[in-house]
């Protein structure tokens, strides 16, 4: 196999393993349901389930709880189910109560810098090695 069709098969491996898991991520209904409660509010109609498995993402990642109450708002509209199933404003009202009482935190755009991007590093790791690798080749 020539060097030049090697380094470009890497190089679209370390790509495609960079961006396949963001581009799947992306596109969940948990993912959807904590973007929601994020300002505070869940505007969108999601079963009790989904709710629950969006709580747990939430409860699993320290950033959520470090920096906002989406827990709280997320329990706050779980509890609404079993408080009045039959009305569907009881789970904004639920949520505003606890966006006037100031439980709510911080929005996920308002976060403090915690660090660098974890993306950016691997792609600069995954280049250094592309290029270490063409730089031994040509040099063997």
């Amino acid at each position: 196999m020539k060097p030049g069709i090697l380094i470009v098969a890497m190089l679209m491996v370390v790509l495609t393993g960079m961006f396949a898991p963001v581009a799947w991520a992306g596109s969940s209904t948990t993912t959807q349901i904590i973007h929601d409660a994020a300002d505070g509010r869940v505007d969108g109609h999601y079963t009790a389930a989904q709710v629950r498995a969006a709580l747990r993402v939430v409860n699993s990642d320290p950033t959520y709880s470090q920096y906002s109450d989406i827990a709280g708002v997320l329990q706050a509209y779980l509890s609404s189910f079993t408080a009045s199933t039959s009305s569907p404003t009881a789970a904004s009202a639920t949520s505003s109560a606890a966006t006037a009482s100031g439980s709510v935190g911080r929005k996920a755009s308002q976060l403090d810098y915690t660090g660098g991007q974890p993306f950016v590093a691997f792609a600069l790791g995954g280049a250094l090695l592309i290029a270490g690798l063409a730089v031994r080749l040509r040099w063997a």
